[in-house]
């Protein structure tokens, strides 16, 4: 919804309201009862971690949105954003938070949990099972690349058989296809 605030001009983008039957005020208090959310409750909104990231404009709800849905109980809307995944974990926000917020490290908890109810985008399926399949993002596979860079004509092998073994009791065995 776009209206024209006639002083400026421009459309202004509104916020749709909140849905008060969906708030889910446990959920505050699972990320505050986590090692990273002790500080939670001290946001004042100041938006300090959104000035200081770097992809904050590309995002839809910003750093310092997040967490006042958080705090508000917003689950359903914060575990499934895209901007959970898209931090790029550069920890400015959390480096700046002039009430020691752990910002970054909060949005590592937001990840867990969407990934314990299934919430994993696609993309980053994929680049886990990708990981755990071949123990590498990107293979050079051609010769000449090998050849190229001075390594060996065949890649080595890699086991991934411990990491596997690691993962499938934890919560992150659903992005790797586990029983959990």
């Amino acid at each position: 919804m776009t209206e024209t605030d006639e002083r400026t001009g421009p459309p202004n983008t509104l916020i749709d309201p909140i849905d008060m039957s969906k708030l889910d005020p446990k959920f505050r208090d699972e990320i505050k009862s986590m090692p990273n959310g002790e500080q939670l409750s001290a946001c004042f909104a100041c938006s300090t971690c959104t000035a200081a990231c770097p992809i904050a404009n590309m995002w839809k709800y910003k750093p310092h949105q997040l967490i006042r849905m958080i705090l508000l109980g917003m689950k359903e809307e914060v575990l499934s954003s895209n901007e959970i995944w898209l931090c790029l974990t550069c920890y400015e926000c959390q480096e700046r938070c002039p009430q020691k917020v752990r910002v970054t490290d909060i949005f590592f908890d937001c990840k867990n949990l969407a990934a314990e109810e299934g919430q994993i985008p696609p993309n980053v399926a994929a680049l886990a099972k990708e990981l755990l399949t071949k123990g590498q993002l990107y293979t050079v596979t051609a010769d000449w690349e090998r050849e190229d860079m001075g390594l060996e004509p065949e890649v080595p092998g890699f086991s991934t058989e411990g990491i596997k073994n690691i993962l499938k009791n934890t919560r992150t065995s659903k992005i790797v296809g586990g029983d959990k």
